[in-house]
């Protein structure tokens, strides 16, 4: 896993279309890293959660972009992160969305790679063989040394934080290794303020 780097205040999450007249004012001072929360179906099913976020993306990147909504063209493809298609418009940005039952996010970034990701903390989830194969074996032994009732929120906070690097560059999910773990260090992450139940994070190099 990267580098634990110094506490800090959790990243907000704002939620669309609530914090719309709030992104407008600050439309002209972006962050370098925005994330917004959209309320989707409670079920596992992602198609309709996909084009409720996709239709908030559009919405938020007409203000960055000083352009309207309907000529925005979100490109997806299997694997890889959704993009901007319409050459003009948006070069450069990063994007990266991750979804869970009742909640969707994404992160934008004007300037580089991004990537987010979230989790519900689900009770009696078995984590330890995942975090053996997936987080390595030092992040096992942290895990296993918390107190058995924060053992599982730990594992979430590792799980999102991998998940949102290998997003920001461009990986696959795959096996924990010294020398995956050397890559993930060139990111710099924060969590994600969330609501209870979920944990996030978010990661741009």
């Amino acid at each position: 896993m990267p580098k634990r780097q110094r506490p800090q205040a959790a990243l907000a999450v704002h939620p669309w279309p609530a914090s719309r007249a709030l992104l407008v004012a600050d439309s002209g001072a972006a962050p370098e890293v925005l994330v917004i929360s959209v309320v989707t179906p409670d079920s596992t099913l992602r198609e309709a959660a996909r084009t409720q976020l996709r239709g908030a993306l559009r919405e938020v990147l007409s203000l960055q972009l000083g352009c309207a909504p309907e000529s925005i063209a979100l490109m997806s493809v299997p694997g890889q992160a959704l993009r901007i298609e319409r050459p003009g418009h948006g070069r450069g940005v990063g994007l990266s969305t991750s979804h869970e039952a009742g909640l969707s996010v994404a992160a934008l970034r004007r300037s580089g790679p991004v990537g987010v990701d979230i989790m519900r903390i689900t009770p009696a989830f078995d984590w330890q063989a995942v975090a053996r194969d997936y987080l390595g074996p030092q992040a096992l032994r942290q895990l296993a040394r918390q107190p058995e009732p924060e053992q599982l929120p730990a594992f979430a906070r590792e799980w999102t934080r991998l998940e949102a690097c290998l997003k920001c560059l461009g990986l696959a999910l795959q096996e924990w290794s010294p020398a995956l773990a050397q890559r993930l260090e060139s990111c710099r992450l924060m969590a994600l303020d969330l609501p209870s139940g979920l944990c996030g994070a978010v990661a741009w190099c």
